[in-house]
């Protein structure tokens, strides 16, 4: 694959890339029109892998995903034909390129490290923060001034595929939270007029942001306009009741009564209000920063871990950094047969990769012991207390909970762990919606599927009956499902004839139909069902249904 190249010069002197708006292109001082769409697209995932090589497969999966044409590779070639003339028009036939390079397995551009809007966008945010942390708030107000001033409509905008949808969406989460951390530091500076029509023609675009609400009730109050402000309370109080039947958050309350007061409470640094006083729910914590308390399982020393535990760890942390890298939201399934160590794998990949997630872990245990698994609208609601939403703002539909997660963790980095998961349908309401988290799935069943998610699988270990000899076994499958539950030697008599007559049975089985097939009671099915669950005999791809391994 193509790499770094010395003799290349850093890419192309006087090329300029505009991404955070209509794609344009700005080469040698002259406006250059960026080509087609999917020709856009090309040029998009080739600017943001930040002088990295992009191997074909990549590429089309970045521009066509799922809906790739038979002809993709060749379309492929005809765009990077057609970006290598816009960027060297003046290269003879066959004088190598130097901008833009390619082989047969993928290709590489050289630009600039300041060419990129984008890139700079996100330099500058982070210097800000960096100002932020110094508490030079000058700085960070200028800072954030110069990174969304460069900002001219949509990112991306009319780019089609599906690596340009993920980059809307997180580039456009950046720059909604620079926005507030730059009003915020306006009211510090004392700007209250300059803000106020700004803040207006936003809080009307997001009617249901309180958080910029809260920024225009400060900015309209330090001008001495309280009746607006007031307004702007009453109207959020009206919105907010009508679209969600919910009140006004317990800091936008708050705000409002300092207000009647002429008691202004000061602005945040980072225009957070503290979070509120509240007691852990069940097997549920978000750790606080910047001392983060995890709520996990207590990882054990490195040597604890098999050999094979340590390749699964390192898989699942190279998992977990690549996706955030590429900013999106990483999903990492880790699944094996009750005790193969799969909560205590999660435990260290956590403590692995704690620095990427400064806000903390998020746990949830999703079967907590009970007789029934909980659901979604349960979890959800745990979930948002723990994120500090006060109960009276938790709306009491399912969707409507978990729209507010998603929006609770668009302005945070956490790693959300969801252990004992039964099925796809609990877990996908509690997946983020936003880059800059990721999430950690525990469960028994190889048939649990998530959209985009990577696998990690441990292998069954002797059941928990017999005596261990110390050594994982393989869990091989060989595809037919009866003999793979005979091999399994080391299942007590009753256990292996019970694996033998279930695996002869191709479709997904009930409780009930396990106990007609076995000749016992329900709950003596349920019993031996789990029983072969944890030994790696049989697998559970939803709640109270069971299936031989390696069966679809």
């Amino acid at each position: 694959m193509l790499g770094g190249n010395p003799a290349v010069p850093q890419g192309g002197d006087g090329h300029r890339f505009r991404l955070l708006g209509p794609v344009r292109m700005v080469l040698s001082g002259a406006a250059v029109r960026p080509g087609p769409p999917r020709q856009q697209a090309v040029l998009a995932v080739l600017l943001l892998r930040r002088r990295r090589p992009v191997t074909v497969d990549e590429l089309v999966a970045a521009v066509w995903g799922d809906d790739a044409p038979a002809r993709a590779a060749g379309n492929l070639r005809t765009y990077a034909w057609g970006l290598r003339t816009l960027l060297e028009p003046g290269r003879a036939a066959r004088e190598p390129a130097r901008v833009l390079l390619g082989d047969g397995r993928g290709y590489v551009l050289h630009t600039a490290p300041d060419s990129v809007d984008a890139l700079r966008f996100e330099g500058q945010v982070e210097a800000a923060r960096q100002a932020r942390g110094r508490g030079d708030t000058a700085a960070e107000h200028a800072l954030l001034a110069d990174a969304l001033g460069v900002w001219t409509g949509d990112a991306l905008a009319g780019v089609p595929g599906p690596f340009a949808e993920e980059e809307r969406v997180r580039l456009g989460a950046l720059r909604a939270a620079a926005r507030k951390r730059y009003f915020a530091c306006a009211l510090r500076l004392g700007l209250h007029h300059a803000v106020i029509p700004e803040l207006t023609s936003l809080t009307r675009e997001f009617p249901l942001d309180e958080e910029l609400r809260a920024l225009l009730m400060r900015a309209l109050h330090g001008c001495g306009r309280q009746a607006e402000a007031f307004t702007v309370f009453a109207d959020t109080h009206r919105i907010l009741g009508e679209e969600l039947g919910v009140a006004p958050c317990a800091e936008l309350t708050a705000l409002h009564s300092r207000l009647l007061a002429q008691d202004p409470p000061p602005v945040a640094p980072d225009h957070r209000p503290p979070a509120p006083a509240r007691t852990p729910a069940p097997a549920l914590a978000l750790a606080p920063a910047p001392a983060p308390v995890s709520p996990l399982p207590p990882s054990p020393a490195q040597g604890a871990l098999t050999e094979a535990a340590q390749r699964a760890l390192a898989r699942a942390e190279r998992l977990l950094a690549e996706g955030i890298d590429r900013g999106v939201v990483p999903v990492v399934t880790i699944t094996g047969p009750g005790g193969a160590g799969k909560m205590e794998l999660a435990a260290r990949i956590a403590d692995r990769v704690a620095r990427r997630f400064p806000d903390g872990p998020l746990f949830a245990d999703l079967w907590a012991g009970g007789p029934v698994p909980a659901g979604p609208g349960p979890l959800l609601a745990h979930l948002l207390r723990a994120l500090g939403i006060p109960p009276a703002r938790i709306p009491a539909d399912p969707d409507q909970r978990a729209a507010l997660y998603r929006s609770a963790l668009a302005v945070r980095r956490v790693l959300v762990v969801l252990d004992g998961a039964l099925d796809a349908a609990q877990v996908l309401p509690l997946l983020p919606g936003t880059p800059g988290s990721a999430v950690l799935v525990t469960t028994r069943s190889r048939a649990l599927a998530l959209p985009g998610a990577s696998l990690v699988e441990l292998a069954a270990r002797p059941y928990a009956g017999e005596p261990s000899t110390g050594e994982p076994s393989t869990g091989e499958v060989t595809g037919d499902p009866a003999a793979d539950a005979s091999r399994r030697e080391d299942l007590p008599p009753e256990l292996a004839r019970a694996a033998r007559l279930l695996a002869r049975h191709g479709t997904d089985l009930s409780v009930d139909a396990v106990a007609s097939l076995l000749g016992t009671g329900r709950e003596s099915a349920a019993r031996i069902a789990e029983a072969l669950v944890d030994a790696g005999a049989l697998d559970t791809p939803a709640a109270g249904s069971y299936r031989s391994p390696g069966r679809p």
